[in-house]
Formats: C-alpha cells, structure tokens, sequence
C-alpha cells in the first residue's frame, strides 16, 4: 500500500483520521503490518473468501477441569519468524511459555506461546497456572479482538512423546494462532498440539 502521507492527501484526511481508518483495518484483518516491508493487503484468494468471528478450543470445553505443568518459562529476545508473527523488532523482549495441559490427570495439549513483555506486562507463573486470558482481560482490562488460526494434522516431537506418553507414530492436531487486542496490537503467537479424541474446533464463516 501507499505510504500514510500519500494516503491521506488522496483522500483529504488528516494523518490521525488514516491512523484510525488503517488500524480498524488491521483488527479486522484486511490489511497486515510488517516491519520493513510497510502495509500490505492481505491476500485473501488463497485463502478462501472466508472470515472467522469466533472460535472455541479445547480449553473452553474443559477448563474447569484442566491444569498445567509449566515446562518452560523465560524472557528472550525472539527469533526471525516469532518476531514476524509478533509484528515486533527481533531485539525486543518476548515471554516464552511452554505448558502441558492436563484433563483429570491426562496430558492433552502441549502449548508453545510468545507474548511481546512490552504488552503483556507483570505476567507470572502464577498466571499460567491458572489463565493467562484471564490476567489480560481481568487484570490488566484489555479486550481480547481476534485471532488467526491454522489447523493441521502432525506427529509428536520428542517431548511431546515424553509428556504425553505418546510414540511417533502417533497424531496431534495443531492449532497456530495469532491474536490482536482490542487496541490492534499482536499480543500473541502460539502452537497448541491436542490429542485428536480431545480437540473440538468451531467457527462461524460469513462468505462475501
């Protein structure tokens, strides 16, 4: 896309009013932020003409009853990829949370997360005992807007295997997920692996 300045002067707004206009754009998911490369639109065909409003995960199905085994819990500056994902600089600060999640004594997702520290600040392991959701909207009183999920079949790598009590033959489905706030930021990356016989998955898709 044209830089801001161009864009405002084309169509007779001030730079705050474009400001606004393109953040509605990035919470609702036409247009993508990448740092070095601008704004792009994003490139719906080859993604179906298809918007998720809603999902709901295996959590929501049996948080009341899920507890988590944290495997990793660190600050670090993140990767090429995470950073992308992120929508942050690679020399910034990133949480990285590995927990097992486990239904009445039965490990069922692996969940690998990285949050910017600079968005989710005070976050402890007390939190990912219990809900990190929870902390971000009850706590520290953001919305949580949207997110963009990948589904796909995959085998368990060696701590999964060890974890899960699982062997590489087995079958996980992954979910891959980016989340935005109310506020348009990305606050978090993450890959989930679910036992097949576990994992519920649902979306409303509106076709335009």
């Amino acid at each position: 896309m044209p830089d801001g300045q161009t864009l405002a002067s084309q169509y007779g707004v001030s730079l705050l009013t474009l400001k606004r206009a393109l953040d509605l754009l990035v919470a609702e998911g036409f247009i993508i932020r990448r740092r070095g490369d601008g704004t792009l639109v994003r490139d719906w065909k080859s993604k179906g003409l298809s918007r998720l409003y809603s999902l709901k995960g295996t959590y929501h199905d049996y948080r009341e009853h899920v507890t988590s085994k944290i495997l990793k819990f660190e600050v670090i500056h993140p990767s090429a990829q995470v950073a992308s994902k992120l929508c942050v600089n690679q020399d910034s600060f990133v949480y990285e949370i590995q927990r097992l999640r486990i239904l009445d004594d039965r490990p069922i997702i692996m969940e690998y997360s990285y949050m910017p520290v600079d968005v989710i600040p005070g976050l402890s392991t007390k939190h990912l005992e219990q809900s990190i959701y929870g902390y971000i909207q009850d706590e520290l009183g953001y919305k949580i807007h949207s997110a963009f999920v990948k589904v796909a079949g995959v085998r368990p790598n060696a701590i999964e295997q060890l974890e899960m009590n699982l062997s590489d033959t087995d079958f996980l489905m992954e979910t891959e997920r980016v989340s935005s706030l109310g506020n348009c930021k990305t606050f978090e990356y993450s890959i989930a692996r679910h036992l097949p016989d576990v994992f519920h998955f649902e979306t409303v898709i509106f076709h335009h």
